[in-house]
């Protein structure tokens, strides 16, 4: 089957809906279909073209079997204006739809989210071209833009929910990535025979048992030492400055260092945190390849996970998490909710109250004072990836999808 994916962001850029997409493709050209990805040139989320690109209006290559066509984009940086970072979601959205006259008829396509405005695209391509769509959401936009602070209620709120609707009624079938999701969709009217969930998942063969990251804790000194990690980008949404003030109440353990891994608009805060307070227990390894992030997480003895205290947070599910399940670290979460629900589940980890650093350097030390309670934990965590989140198993569920509305 020829399958298109639409999406703005597709590694190189950088955070799990890039990582989602490009699991997608990779596998269902293994299962033998013929898969096309049209997305953005990369530039999330530092605001900048990557190295290796060019801004060019269309250009494609080839890689693992499969198709990526890039098309131009207007960068901005994620702490842009709403309207601007509006405007870049359009460019793309404009290019996308020239360029789709490049491409062969597919079968089927699969939109994704972030951001909404994709579906533009494939919407457009529908009308041209007779095709279903499923629309793949992990986040629900506008509302998702509310609670981060990047849209206020008013008309360019109430303008975007006209728009999330229209969208809704043009799309054939919904594959949220987490029952949270698949609530609000519920709520905006969506029929719940016309969704499926498709959760985030891991890549199990990247982390497998005996791997080797010696190397990771040689460059960054982490040798002999308890480590509290993140993994993930550093955005509004994820509330980084609680591990810097978390990193602030055990300062004087010296054999405790947090190790920071990914970028984002909030970076440079959370590095101007660690100087005012003086703090030498904070290492920021800034982003890394998709390759390299199993060699760090399985460096961590707790991984970090954290969101905003807000409402729709709480339906949230953060891709960063399996990947802790996979490398056999126990989690640490911030917020009752999904994520929480599913941490709870698996026995594989911990949970600090709201808003509460202190509350959570607390957990981090009683998973330092009790180490063989730590690996129960990372085991079960493993243990439910394996069982529930297996990359390979997921992918397959949303071929089941394709082939029966297809």
């Amino acid at each position: 089957m020829k399958i298109l994916i639409v999406t703005q962001n597709f590694p190189p850029d950088i955070g799990g809906g890039a990582i989602r997409l490009s699991g997608y493709a990779n596998y269902l050209t293994q299962f033998g279909h013929k898969v096309t990805v049209l997305c953005a040139n990369p530039v999330y989320p530092r605001g900048k073209i990557f190295e290796g690109y060019k801004n060019k209006w269309f250009q494609k290559e080839e890689k693992d079997g499969y198709t990526i066509v890039r098309t131009w984009i207007w960068p901005v940086k994620p702490k842009s204006h709403p309207i601007k970072r509006i405007v870049s979601y359009c460019s793309f959205v404009v290019s996308a739809c020239f360029g789709s006259f490049r491409l062969p008829k597919p079968d089927i396509i699969i939109s994704a989210t972030p951001s909404l405005f994709s579906s533009f695209v494939s919407i457009f391509y529908k009308k041209v071209k007779k095709v279903k769509i499923i629309l793949d959401i992990t986040d629900l936009w506008p509302d998702l833009a509310l609670a981060t602070g990047f849209m206020k209620k008013g008309t360019l709120f109430s303008l975007a929910k006209i728009v999330e609707h229209w969208i809704y009624k043009n799309v054939n079938y919904f594959t949220p990535n987490c029952e949270g999701v698949k609530k609000g969709l519920l709520k905006n009217g969506v029929k719940e025979e016309n969704l499926t969930v498709i959760s985030d998942c891991t890549d199990l063969e990247m982390f497998p048992l005996d791997i080797n990251n010696e190397y990771i804790k040689q460059r960054y000194n982490l040798e002999n030492k308890f480590v509290v990690g993140y993994a993930g980008l550093l955005g509004f949404a994820q509330k980084i400055e609680d591990i810097i003030l978390a990193a602030k109440e055990l300062k004087n353990y010296q054999d405790i260092v947090f190790l920071i891994v990914g970028g984002g608009g909030l970076k440079a805060k959370a590095e101007n945190m660690v100087k005012e307070f003086e703090l030498n227990n904070v290492i920021f390894a800034g982003e890394q390849p998709r390759r390299e992030i199993p060699f760090f997480i399985t460096s961590f003895s707790v991984g970090l996970i954290t969101l905003a205290a807000n409402d729709l947070y709480r339906n949230s599910m953060p891709s960063k998490l399996y990947d802790c399940f996979a490398a056999n670290v126990p989690a640490i979460v911030n917020l009752k909710g999904v994520m929480w629900d599913v941490v709870k589940n698996a026995q594989a980890g911990l949970l600090a109250a709201e808003n509460d650093p202190k509350d959570m350097a607390n957990k981090i030390l009683y998973l330092y004072y009790n180490p063989s309670e730590a690996k129960i934990m990372g085991n079960n965590g493993r243990a439910y990836a394996e069982e529930h989140y297996d990359r390979k198993k997921i992918v397959k569920k949303l071929e089941a999808v394709i082939n029966k509305i297809k």
